[in-house]
């Protein structure tokens, strides 16, 4: 596979999950120019490892087994470690959708937005955008709302506003 076909491969996904070049690169930690000219496939020597974190932040990894994962379950069971009461599938689409915390899940929406892996929530965005047939970029706006609202210290959340 060439560096055109594998741009054009993460401009797709990228698209699909509702991430801005700008998110996708603060979250790879790689310049926005980087991505621009990776998805024109005009991209230097970027590298194998670099390339499969930024696939992988988009939720199409390079070294995959070629099973679909759930990401709202593998989310689900990041995110509830060490509560008394579980979210839900259904509890995290309504707040995903909603962008609105419901009592009881303070826990679990700052371990959502401080410390899960944004390749899980780009995942969880991108499944739950294709299940309710809507725009991934109204959950990564309500995601961001709530990373502002909780003072969160991921600099991620700042490439949305």
């Amino acid at each position: 596979m060439d560096i055109l076909t594998i741009g054009t491969i993460i401009k797709k996904e990228r698209t699909a999950c509702g991430l801005s070049q700008k998110a996708l690169a603060e979250a790879s930690h790689v310049s926005r120019v980087t991505i621009v000219n990776l998805e024109k496939g005009k991209v230097g020597d970027i590298g194998a490892i670099k390339l499969s974190e930024i696939a992988d932040i988009i939720g199409t990894p390079m070294f995959s087994t070629g099973k679909k994962m759930d990401f709202v379950k593998v989310t689900l069971s990041n995110i509830n470690t060490s509560y008394k009461k579980s979210m839900s599938a259904s509890d995290l689409e309504k707040f995903m959708m909603s962008g609105k915390i419901q009592p009881g899940f303070e826990g679990q929406v700052m371990h959502l937005i401080d410390e899960t892996p944004t390749s899980l929530v780009a995942g969880a965005v991108k499944q739950l955008a294709v299940k309710k047939n809507i725009n991934a970029k109204l959950l990564w706006k309500n995601l961001a709302h709530i990373a502002t609202e909780i003072k969160s210290p991921n600099k991620f959340w700042s490439a949305f506003g």
